[in-house]
Order: structure tokens, then sequence, then C-alpha cells
């Protein structure tokens, strides 16, 4: 029976080539035999996914569905990969993305788009690689111009249900891929919709079949409209039976050529074919022509193959594979020559009057591979061409022999390739009769390959050799260095180096190159040995062994040194010079590394198997660089960037050297003071920074003898033998340190030389000491800290051209807002990659004291300033202005910060005004530098004493004129960090969470777990690189010092000169200059996705908590805000919502910091925030930079929602704007106006129609939750922004209840108070918000009241007694701190505002005492109910009978210590040491020992609410 069935087979398949290989076809239709069926699942999709023999296993080659994988912990998300967009679709719309993408009318005019417009083309292959890329761009181009595209699709059976009808296949297969899915994004929906619903029509129809398998009714539509034909179909089932390929590549070829010759308006025919044919021709040029086949002639072969017995096929097979690899290449070159044979008889019917020949494009592609720029860069799909190679590659499979390094890379993207296909048909020609086969011709040696063509003669059929021969040039070693690099750097892979990857000695090196990286040693050590398991092991097996064949299948190509001709191509390339959407001129010189980094990403996430969610690609967006991973192109550093060669140390013993100086470094930073307390690993880092500095010093591969591309190292370069007696003379001839001196000897008598060497010493305590080697040595170390912590450092390059111009010629001080420690170290390091002025660092004296951080300082050239201005002499000062002053002259570069110390919530601060920024002006101005015959060393009228002479500077090194001193310019720079090493320090901070052992007076609680130990991985905790994410480095406007101060002491900007704070009359210059200094921080701002999902997470405390689907559309929304303000967002276009969001999670914690709902993440998975103070500030810190950015909006939309009134003014509203303004002076940085601001708001609210303007001018409130739920959720997220600081406040002013009972209590203790109130409002659910437990805030909030007049400060010593003082130092109130008070508010004046705005009283001034403050900013605060709005009401007083409980006591604090003191006195003590007891009460752990408190909620007995 078998038997019987197989010579039935072979009966139908003969006369299926018999029909088909006429020049007409016949109308004779044979069934096709089930066994043909079933081994042709996937015939016309090109993708080797689902290129298979097994039935049942086709499904399971797809991918499986992605998983959301949270800090190693996997959760499976049973959504598809890439669902078909609807309206709430993961993919957002946005301004960023259509502004990537749309282009003007004229970009979609041109010879290629007018030549397709309304034209109806049939395609094969479009669930295939090419044909999915060809389909995209005539979609993309064409839009609403576009034909008909018939899509000529196998339907499956019913035995065969998995895949589908033919529209089915098509949504899933193609429209549902993530390239169509932006599309639809580019062109809009609606169109996009409406062209695949009425435009792309699915025919039904096999190759196989010799009728292909259409009904009557699908043939006649296409014979009667279809001009085009695109055949992209074949099996790439390499090893295919014979007969079996010969149907598919073959005779379905000539049938779909035998369709086309029945169509009406039939205008050309494009046949993809293969450049990889014969691997027996020789090396050299390729032409385009079609070259013999030495198995014999190829009808005669068709003919033979075709009468061949089943069991003869085997025998046939093996002398075809005599001379080709495998049947499919043969079959490619069957059909090319038979194409050939079928226009010969073509055109002897023409000749005789018959129907005209149309014309045939073949197009020969070598290795085809990822997207260069269309869909997507690093767009793939499915295991074919180059995308194999690539992928094994990044498997750490050895793919390439050591010979072919330096061979020529020939991977053509397959956006090149499809302009190509789509162009051919455009600029080919009826043929006619007269013309000439384009068979390849022998040439003698030496003769140009392009002499073979003969002038004015036509070559039909048309071929095309698509190749990288006319690109700029790659080697596979520079190949395999970007995949090697993508795969070092986005996964925990580790690859050999090329060297080590191309050694010639194979067999020697082999046993230890796969020991040292344990990889495998051949495909099936690899499937052996894969990690995975289940489902994710077989597919991913699977995709390995598809990839194998594909490269074996291409192996005996990729060793040939060919050049492929391709004048034909040229000729296209200059016909579609002038055309936007199909030029091929930005090919030529791609960008080969960026290519395949992107093609490796690619691999990554469409190739392999379950690819993590959250996975983004490591290349920088156009115009932008990374700083720690300099593109080779650019030529790699050659000092910070080569390991140091050493006389006694090894290359891996540096290596471990470094690692271990590495870990400490990073263990300083998220655990300061740790390192500190092991003597043996203090002792070890000092070791190893002495052989680091000594091997600098003593470098034996020379790599600082030139020093001509230093100059951007200031005095370090060259520095004079005399430099430091020139520093120390050029300092004691300032005139600040002259009058210095001389008001300490005039007032206490010591001679001059002991207050001058005094001066010395300061001098000497502060300096910079470093020299060249140790600044290449900080550099290269910086470079290694940098990559360890974070995954990319990107700066904007045109933002590095135009600040090397601004400061061309100048003095440049760089400011960095003050996040981290770290923050001038990157800047220091910006500079020196850069080769922009490497500044030298002023610190604070606290920073020289941190360990390895002090250490990496001091040789990057710090130097150290006591900034704390009740500790710093008159001396003292004088000396660091001089010098800094000096330094500022002589090496021309600084870097500083100008807040007191790192911002603690991640927002900009305030400026500290210890008089740096004086400094700087001052030495800009350059009144101070002093001769001997100044008036320093002169006596004066009003002098009794006269200074011996000063030392006099040599000319060389004296202080430059006045006239030629160079200008100084203050560069802004805002460093934005996803994460932050110090992170869970700063928040140990503000919660007031400080070890016992390190602080006895003041630590009440136990430091939370750091993120080291939450983020330690799988590998035994080792440190996980790059695990504090991306930075962004953004640069201001460069601001003149001079013209600047010009400015402020202009008299139109008296007002503008005014601060929002109180500031010193002398600090006025540099507090007006500090503030624009700000305000280019603040426009340098760069935002991080993860800001956004953060700040949405906390916003979904209100309601308990928020889903996924919410999550995505907020954050959209935002980004969709930033985009409108011109913000600069890490988020390009081609990345999803899913993708940002999955990656957001992962960088805030979520495995600790949240809690989802269920096992499985779906749009519907509730996500909530784990209330506990510490968790709630990891993602508040995260989320800061929003706050910043959407201040003025969040503080117009409390004041929307606060308005419960029907109606209001504008000068209501703008009282209310105001008093918010007024109320965070202190919390945080204004960069605006506030007139201008409020109107523009104002204006925004009405235009969005959330509020509406009547004839008598009163706004009305419109949008409410029940009428329009979306834009009132959008303005309560934009309130959530400001409500826990609001309620913060509103603690804070209630916690100054205390003051009805008490005259005055240290102001130290407030936030304190405030802290154990909040605990208790917390319990009482009068609060959502755990922030209000962050003494920062409260902090601020008591700087605040101070300056607004509430309550004043006053010394200790004006109303204590010394008993009382003594017991407050026990307490840990040093006679420093000030006590609060209650002022009289009588005598503060009341606010003038803006007569054209409103011409009453302002709110603030109509206020009488704390109590109706606190009730005031009750009015704007978050409350859910009516119940909680009453009870709130009386929660003031409240607080004072809470405060009044904890003074009684049996017997006070004083009592007990034997000291009598009066009741307000006693009652005060008492205030502190009850808190102090509240706080610092051990909590009983489960093994029986006390312990302090992890947070703050355990500290005082609360429970999650």
């Amino acid at each position: 029976m078998l038997e019987k069935e197989e010579e039935d087979q072979q009966a139908n398949f003969q006369s299926t080539v018999e029909s088909s290989s006429l020049p007409k076809s016949n109308d004779t239709q044979d069934s096709a035999v089930e066994e043909i069926q079933d081994n042709h699942d996937k015939l016309d999709n090109i993708t080797p996914n689902i290129v298979i023999n097994d039935d049942e296993s086709s499904e399971e080659t797809r991918p499986t569905v992605p998983e959301l994988i949270i800090n190693g912990e996997t959760v499976i998300d049973n959504t598809p990969p890439t669902p078909i967009p609807s309206d709430n679709s993961h993919i957002a719309d946005d301004d960023d993305f259509n502004s990537a993408f749309d282009k003007d009318h004229a970009d979609f005019q041109g010879s290629i788009i007018d030549h397709y417009k309304n034209k109806n083309i049939l395609m094969t292959g479009v669930t295939g690689f090419i044909g999915k890329a060809i389909l995209w761009k005539l979609i993309q181009a064409l839009r609403q111009d576009i034909g008909t595209i018939y899509i000529l699709i196998r339907s499956g059976s019913m035995k065969r249900s998995k895949i589908g009808r033919p529209s089915e296949r098509l949504s899933n297969e193609v429209f549902n891929n993530k390239a169509f899915l932006i599309l639809r994004r580019m062109v809009g929906k609606e169109i996009f919709d409406t062209i695949v619903a009425e435009k792309i029509v699915p025919i039904s129809g096999d190759l196989i079949s010799p009728d292909l398998s259409m009904s009557e009714s699908d043939r006649e539509k296409i014979i009667e409209n279809v001009n085009i034909v695109i055949h992209c179909a074949a099996t790439l089932n390499y090893n295919e039976r014979l007969d079996l390929a010969l149907e598919t590549n073959t005779l379905g070829t000539l049938r779909m050529m035998d369709l086309a010759d029945e169509c009406k308006y039939m205008e050309s025919f494009i046949h993809m074919s293969l450049a990889y044919t014969n691997p027996n021709i020789t090396d050299g040029h390729i032409q385009e022509r079609v070259y013999p086949m030495q198995v014999g002639d190829p009808e005669e072969l068709l003919k033979e193959i075709v009468e061949l017995e089943l069991q003869d096929i085997p025998k046939m097979t093996q002398r075809i594979l005599a001379h080709y690899p495998n049947t499919y290449t043969f079959t490619k070159s069957l059909t090319e020559h038979l194409i050939l044979k079928r226009v010969d008889l073509n055109r002897i019917e023409e000749a005789q009057g018959g129907k005209k020949q149309w014309p045939i494009a073949i197009i020969r592609a070598t290795q085809v591979g990822a997207g260069a720029y269309e869909p997507l860069p690093g767009w793939v799909d499915g295991v074919t061409g180059a995308n194999g190679l690539i992928f094994l590659m990044g498997k750490g499979v050895q793919v390439l022999q050591p010979e072919m390094s330096q061979m020529l890379a020939d991977i053509v993207p397959v956006d090149y390739l499809v302009r190509v296909v789509l162009g051919s048909a455009v600029f080919m020609v009826q043929p006619g009769y007269r013309f000439l086969l384009p068979y390849n011709e022998v040439l003698k040696e030496d003769t140009d390959s392009n002499s073979i063509n003969i002038p004015h003669v036509q070559y039909f059929p048309y071929i095309y050799q698509v190749s990288a021969t006319g690109f700029d040039e790659t080697s596979w070693y520079q190949i395999y260095d970007a995949v090697r690099s993508y795969w070092l750097r986005n996964t925990k892979l580790t690859l050999p180096t090329a060297e080590e990857y191309f050694v010639a000695n194979r067999s020697l090196f082999k046993a230890k190159f796969f020991m040292k990286y344990s990889l495998p040693q051949s495909l099936s050590s690899a499937l052996t040995g894969s990690k995975a398991g289940g489902a994710d092991a077989n597919s991913l097996n699977r995709t390995l062994e598809l990839a194998s064949r594909v490269v074996d299948a291409a192996q005996p190509f990729l060793r040939h040194h060919w050049a492929f001709d391709h004048p034909n191509v040229k000729q296209i390339e200059h016909d579609m010079l002038n055309d936007t959407q199909f030029n091929l001129v930005r090919f030529k010189h791609m960008d080969w590394y960026t290519y395949i980094v992107n093609f490796s990403f690619g691999v990554h996430s469409y190739i392999m198997p379950s690819p993590p969610l959250g996975l983004r690609n490591i290349t920088v967006p156009e115009g932008w660089a990374c700083s720690l991973y300099l593109h080779p192109g650019a030529g790699q550093h050659s000092i910070i960037d080569r390991q140091i060669e050493s006389v006694v140390f090894s290359a891996s013993d540096i290596q471990k050297r470094t690692d271990r100086m590495l870990a400490e470094l990073v263990l300083s930073l998220e655990k300061p003071g740790q390192e500190l307390k092991d003597k043996k690993k203090i002792e070890e880092w000092i070791n190893d920074f002495d052989a680091s500095l000594d091997d600098w010093c003593h470098d034996d591969s020379n790599l600082l003898r030139n020093k001509d591309s230093m100059s951007h190292l200031g005095h370090w370069l060259n520095p004079s033998e005399s430099h430091e007696e020139h520093i120390r003379i050029e300092v004691l001839n300032d005139r600040r340190v002259g009058q210095s001196i001389r008001q300490i000897i005039e007032t206490s008598g010591v001679p001059q030389n002991t207050v001058v060497g005094e001066a010395l010493k300061i001098l000497q305590r502060m300096k910079e000491r470093t020299q060249l080697p140790y600044i290449w040595s900080a550099g290269a170390f910086l470079n290694a800290l940098f990559k360890r912590l974070f995954t990319s450092v990107r700066i904007n390059e045109l933002d590095i051209a135009k600040l090397k111009e601004q400061i061309l010629d100048k003095n440049v001080v760089y400011v960095p807002v003050s996040k981290t420690i770290i923050d001038q170290l990157l800047v220091w390091y910006i500079c020196l990659r850069y080769n922009l002025p490497v500044p030298a660092i002023v610190c604070d004296e606290a920073l020289a004291l941190l360990g390895p951080v002090s250490d990496i300082l001091r040789i990057a050239g710090a130097f150290f300033v006591r900034r704390d201005l009740t500790s710093r002499s008159p001396l003292n000062t004088a000396v660091a202005a001089a010098y800094t002053e000096v330094l500022l002259k002589e090496h021309g570069a600084l870097s500083m910060v100008i807040e007191r110390a790192r911002s603690r919530t991640g927002r900009l601060q305030t400026a500290y005004h210890d008089g740096l920024m004086n400094m700087i002006i001052d030495g800009t101005l350059g009144h101070n530098q002093q001769h001997p015959s100044s008036p320093v060393n002169e006596k004066r009228e009003d002098e009794t004493q006269q200074l011996s002479p000063m030392p006099t500077p040599t000319e060389s090194f004296s202080s430059l004129p006045t006239t030629t001193r160079q200008e100084t310019v203050l560069v802004p720079v805002n460093i934005t960090y996803e994460k932050i090493p110090e992170l869970r320090t700063l928040i140990d901070q503000v919660l007031d969470q400080k070890p016992r052992n390190l602080t006895a007076t003041s630590s009440f609680l136990r430091p939370s777990a750091t993120l080291a130990d939450r983020a330690a991985t799988k590998e035994n905790g080792a440190f996980e690189k790059g695990k504090y994410g991306r930075v962004f480095v953004g640069f201001g406007q460069v601001i003149d010092v001079k013209q600047t101060v010009q400015e402020a002491k202009l008299p139109e900007n008296n007002t503008k000169r005014l601060s929002t704070i109180s500031v010193k009359e002398d600090d006025t210059i540099a507090d007006y200059v500090a503030r624009k200094v700000q305000r280019g921080q603040h426009e340098a701002a760069v935002v991080s996705p993860v800001t956004l999902v953060a700040a949405t997470l906390l916003f979904g405390r209100v309601t308990g908590g928020i889903t996924m689907s919410k999550i995505s559309r907020h954050v959209s929304w935002l980004r969709e805000e930033l985009l409108e303000k011109k913000i600069k967002i890490d988020w390009q276009s081609d990345e999803d919502l899913s993708t940002i969001v999955a990656y957001s999670l992962n960088l805030l914690d979520a495995r600790n910091n949240v809690t989802m709902d269920g096992k499985r993440i779906t749009d519907q998975t509730m996500v909530r925030v784990v209330e506990h103070a510490d968790n709630v500030m990891d993602l508040s810190y995260m989320a800061s930079q929003l706050i910043e950015i959407f201040l003025p909006e969040a503080l117009f939309s409390v004041v929307y929602l606060s308005n419960n009134v029907k109606q209001t003014t504008k000068p209501d509203l703008f009282a209310q704007f105001t008093f918010l303004v007024q109320l965070f002076k202190h919390e945080f940085i204004y960069p605006w106006s506030r007139v201008e601001k409020f109107n523009l708001l104002l204006d925004w609210f009405v235009k969005k129609k959330l509020i509406t303007l009547n004839e008598e001018g009163q706004y009305t409130k419109t949008v409410t939750i029940e009428n329009n739920e979306t834009e009132y959720t959008r303005v309560c997220l934009l309130a959530s922004f400001i409500y826990p600081t609001l309620d913060a406040y509103w603690i804070t002013s209630c916690s100054l209840s205390a003051l009805r009972d008490l005259p005055f209590m240290p102001r130290k203790i407030v936030p304190v108070l405030s802290q154990w109130i909040a605990a208790h409002l917390i319990t009482g659910r009068r609060t959502i918000y755990r922030e209000v437990l962050s003494t920062e805030a409260s902090q601020n909030a008591v700087d605040n009241f101070l300056a607004i007049g509430f309550i004043e400060a006053v010394h200790p010593k004006t109303k204590l007694s010394p008993d009382a003082q003594i017991l407050l130092l026990e307490l840990g109130v040093t006679t420093n701190e000030d006590l609060v008070m209650v002022s009289n508010r009588k005598d503060i004046e009341k606010e003038e505002l803006p007569s054209d705005i409103h011409e009453g009283e302002s709110i603030l001034s109509k206020l009488e005492d704390i109590a109706s403050l606190c009730h005031e900013i009750e009015k704007y605060r978050y409350v859910t109910d009516n119940v909680n709005l009453r009870h709130n009401a009386q929660v003031f007083d409240k607080c004072q009978s809470q405060i009044r409980s904890i003074l009684r006591a049996d017997q006070s604090y004083a009592t007990q210590h034997g000291m009598k003191l009066d009741r307000d006195e006693d009652q005060m003590i008492q205030l502190v040491y009850s808190l102090k007891a509240a706080s610092s009460t051990p909590i009983s752990s489960d093994d029986g020992f006390g312990k302090h408190s992890r947070r703050v909620s355990q500290a005082y007995n609360l429970k999650s609410s």
C-alpha cells in the first residue's frame, strides 16, 4: 500500500513539472498528495522558526510568552509579547514618536512612490523576514496612496488548524509584529486599520499545487488587477528532500510566473534569489550574471529529477551535493537558469508577434541581517541569513574560523535590500526581444569586470547583486567585537575577547578557552548545557538547532574572498539619489559597530526565547554619546581605557587589585563607615592604592610621555619646581589674607610670624597635591568604577561641542547639583574624557575623612574648604578665598556645589551661602592680589601697626594685570541618576535612622537594610554590574560671572535680586548668581522613565493600589506632557510601554517596594506600595525629579482640588496659589515667575476645559470624577506630587502646638516631635503618606515658618539657665542650636502683591498664629471624605493634648538629676527626654534579644495601615 502511494506521488510530481516548465501554463490541476502537504507547513514563510518537518511541534518553535523578571524572580505574563493594539494599548501615542517619524509632505514624494501609487501588487512570503520588511516599507511610504496588496498565503487545513486561515495568519504573524505595531502608531491608528482592512487582501494559496490552490474568484481578481509580483516565498529547510525543495523553490517560482503571464496589466516580476549558490566559484569578482551549472543542463536536470523513482532520489541528491552544499542552494541556482530559459522562449514568441515580455528582476542577496534604520534599528524576524550567525556568536558558540577574522563581513541590512527590491520594479523597462541573456563570461587576468558589459546592449533578465561590497568595509573581527560588547554590557554572559575567539592555534588553546569562559565547545554541548528549564529549554534548543543549520549552510561560502559586482545596484542608487524615502547613500557609510550592537539587541529581543521584559538597547540615540564606552570609530582614549603596565605586577594581578579596590570603594558608598571598622580592609586598600599609584608613576608603556593632547589638564601638565612656593607667596600677598592677619595682630597681639605660620598651616591642609600620573590613575580608576556602578553615562554631543566653544580661553567653574558624593568626580571624569578643562574640585572638609572616596578625591585634584560658617575663622575664610582665586587664575578650572550637603530628597536645594560663590566672584573681578608696594604692605592712616613686607612673587607667577585677566564662566550641570549607591544612607538620615554606635547621643533607630543587601545577586551576593542603571549628564547655559554681577546691580533687577529666602546683604549678589545657576541646572535636566513609574506607583496609594493598565496610561500621559515642555526624556521611539514599565520596576526594587496580586502580571494586576517608611522613601526619592518639573502644575492642581465652592475669582485663585508658593519656598526651587506661571496655568486649565470663565469673570470647576474621570485623575496625579509635603507641613504645624504650653523648645527637636506626631496620625488614618515621617520636610517647614514669621529663633543662652543647658547637652542638644518660640504676628508686614492681579491682602497676612496656619494648610490637604475632614479640623488641639500627656511624669528628668528648674524649663527638658526615650526603646526580637527598630513605624509601635 505504501509503495502504491509513493508511485502516485511521483506521477503527480512529474505532471506538475511538465506543466510548469513550459512558457505558458496549462489549466491542468493535479491534487497534491498528503505527504508533500505535511512537509510544507511553512512553505511561504522565510522565517526558519516555523520551517520544520514535524507538524505537532510547529507552534513550539515560536518564542514562549515573555516573563516579567523583577530582581531575579520570574513572574509569568500571560499577555501576548506584542498584543494587537487597541485603544488602551501599551504602546503609547506621543508627540515625540510622531516627531521622530512624521515627515514633511515632500518626504513622501519621488519616483518610487509615484510609481507605486495605486499599483496593485501580488506578494508571496510575507510571513517571512524579507516579506514582512517589504510590506512594512510599502505601507510606510505609500500610506493612503497604496494600492491593493494581495498576499498569497497558505491556509491551514483542519488537521493543521494551528496555522489558521490566511487572515488570521496575517493578523497573528505579521500585523502583531512589533514593527507593524510601531508602524500603526506612525501612520495613525485609523489610517493603518483602514489600510489593513481595505488594501491588504489575503489570498489562500499554496505554491506546491499546480494551480496554486487558488479559488477561481481569487485568481480572477489577481488576473484583472495585479501590476507587480514580488515573489519572496521559499523553503528554508536547507536539507529538504530534493523533490520537495524543487517543488517549492523552483516549480513554485515557475507557477508564479505562469500566473503573472495571465495578468492583464502586468508590469514587472521580482524574484528573490540567493548570492550564495555555488561555493566552487574561485575568489575574485562575482559578475551580475548566471554561472553555469556543473551538474548538467538545467532543463535536463529538471526532467531527470522528475522522472526519478522515490528510492533513486538519495542517489541524485548525492550527485548534486558534490557540487552544492545543500538542496536549497541547488534549487535556487536551478531556478535562475530556468528563468533564463523561459525568457529565451518568450523572446521568440514576442519576435513572432506574440505577447510582450514584462520586466523581470532577479535579486541576489548575500547574508541578510537586521534593519539598520527601518522598520526599527536592529529589527529581525526569524533565524535566517546572518541572524543565526549573530545569535550563535552571542551564545558563545564558535562559528568562525581563525583565518576569517580579517575577511570582509558581507552582511546586508534588510532595509537596504528592501529599497533595492522596490526600486528595481521602477527602473526596469520592457526588454523587447533584442537582448542578451546574462550568462557569465570568462575574463582574462587583469581584465576589469566592468568591461564585460557591451555598451547600449540590453541584458535581461535584470540581476541585482545586493551585498556589502559597496559599503565601508568591516571584518568579522570587528563584527564579533561588537557582538561581544553588547552581550557583556546587557547580560551577565562573559565572552572571550576577539583575540581569543580568533586564536590561530586552536587545538592548544581550546581547552583553556572553554574552561575560562564556560562556553559550549559545540552545538551539542550548547544544547545539553542549557541552564533553562522546561519549555524555555526546549524552545532555546530548537532555536540553537535552527541557527546551526543556517550557519552550517553558509559556511562553505563565508571562507571565500568574493567581491560582488553590482553595476545594476549602482544605477538604482544613482536613480534614487534624490528620493528621501528610498535613498541608499546613507547605508554606504553605515556605522557598523552601532549596527551590530543593534543587531545583537534585535536577536536578544526577537529571536531569543523568552526575552526578559524590560530589556533595553545599549546604543544611544543619535546626537548622544556614552562616556563609559566610547564608539570604536571615535578612537578609544589611549590612557584611561588601557590597562597600565607594571614592572612588578602581571596584568592578572593588576585586574585583581582593581577589583578589590572597586569593591572597597563601592562598599564605602553603600555603607559609609563600614569600611573603617575592618582594619585589615583598610590596610589592604592602602596597599593597593599605593601600588596602583606607583605603577602609574613608573609606567613602562610610556603612556604619559606624549603630552600633546593634555592641554586641558591646566597647571598639572607642566608644574614648575617652585610651584608650591609661588602658591604660598600669592596667597600671602592677597589683600584679604593681609587684612585678616593685621586684624588678628591688632586684637590679640600675636606676633606676625605666628599668624602667618597659622595661615600657611591652613593653606597646607587645604590645597590640592596631585600630579600628572595621579590624574590619569584617578581617571582610569573612575572609568572602572562607573562601569561597575552604571550601565552607561550618557551625554549630549551638542552640549559638549557648545560648551567647548563657550568656554574657550575662559576660566570655568562647573556647578553640578549635589545629589551624591560622586557628583563632582563624575563631572571631573567627563571633563577628562572629552578634553574639557579638568577642574580642581572644591570639597567640604568633611569629605576628607571618608576613606577610599577621599583618597580618590585627593588624587583627582580636590582641595578641602571648611564650609561651616560657625566653625570657620576669618583667617580660614581669607586663605580659602585667596587660594581659590589663585587656583582659578593659574589652573583655569574649578568644580564646586552651592548646596550645603547632598540632597536627601533628590530635588534641587536652596543655595548655601558660605562665601564660595563670593570667592568666585571676587576671583573673577580680581581686586585682591597685591604686590609689596600695594596697601597691604604700606602703612595706612588708621593703622597703628605696619606689617613686615610679604614675600614677592616672581614675575612669571605674579598676578596678571586686571585688563588681561581671563573671564570666568559658570557651567550649570544636572546629573540624573536612575538609582544612587547612597540611597539607603540618605533615607536613613531623613528618617533619623542612625546606628547607635556611631552617634550615641542622637541615634534613635537602627538603619534599614542597604540596597546592596536587597539587590544581592544569586551568585553568593556578588556585586551586580551596572545595578544602578543609567546616568545622564546635562549642561545648562553657560553663565558669564562678570556680566551676571552687572545684571544684579541694575536698578530694574532690584526685585529680581530678592531671593525667596532671606540672605545677608553681602550675599545678595552671590544669591542672584546662584539662582541663575540653579535655573540652568533645572533646564539641563534629563528625565528617566523610572521617575515616571515611581510617581505613578505612589499616586496609587490614594485608591489602595493601581492596576498595570493605569500605570501604563499615566506614564504615557506624563511622557507626553514632558515632551510638550521640550524636556529631554530617556525613552526612544521604538521602546514600548511594557518594556519601559518592566525596566523601571526592576530599578525600583519592585520585589521589596511593591506587592502584586496573583502570580501572573496582566493589565488588571493590582500593584500596591509596601507601606513602610523606608520603602515609600525609596520610591519618593526616585519620583522627586518629576516634582521639580511639574511643581507649578502640581501647586495649581492642589488649589483646583481644594476649592469646594462652585465659583471663584482669579484674585482668589492667585492668592491660594501664592500661599502655597510661599509656604514651600524653603522646600523647592522656583526657577520661574510666580505671576507669569499662574497666568499660563490658568489659561492651560481653561484650554483643557477643567475650569470655565463666565461673563462676570467667575471661574467654575467643571470636571469631576463622575463627568470626566480621565482629566480629573490627571489633575489628582499632579496634585499627588505635593500632597505628601503638604501633609508634612501640616503635621509640623501641629507639633508646634507644644508652644502653647511651652514658651520655647529646641529647634532641633521639632522634626523629632513632628515624626512622633506623624506616627500617631498614620495609626489614626489621618494621613496616608509615610513621607511625613521624614525629618527633612519637617526641618524645611520650620525654616519656612521662621521665614514667614509664625515662629522666631532665639539663642539658648539668652533664655535658659546653666542647669537647663547642661541637661540639654546630656540629651544631645548643644547650646549653639537655637530655640524656637511663638512670633508676634502683628509686627509682620503685609505682603505686597502686583496690583493688576490682586489689590487685597495675602492669605498669610490674615493668619494670626500657628494654629490658624495649621487650619489653613488643612484646607489644601487630600481628604478622602467629609468625616475625616471634620476630624482633621480638631487635630491641632488633639496634638496639643497628646504632647501634654508626655510632659506629665511622676518625677521629671531634671528632678531625677537633682536639678531644680522653673516650670517652663523643666517641661521643655521633659519633652526632649520623652521623645528620646520613646524613639529609642528596644524592640524584642524572635531570638529573645532586644534590638533597635528597623523602621520608624516599628519604633513608634505602628502597624501598616
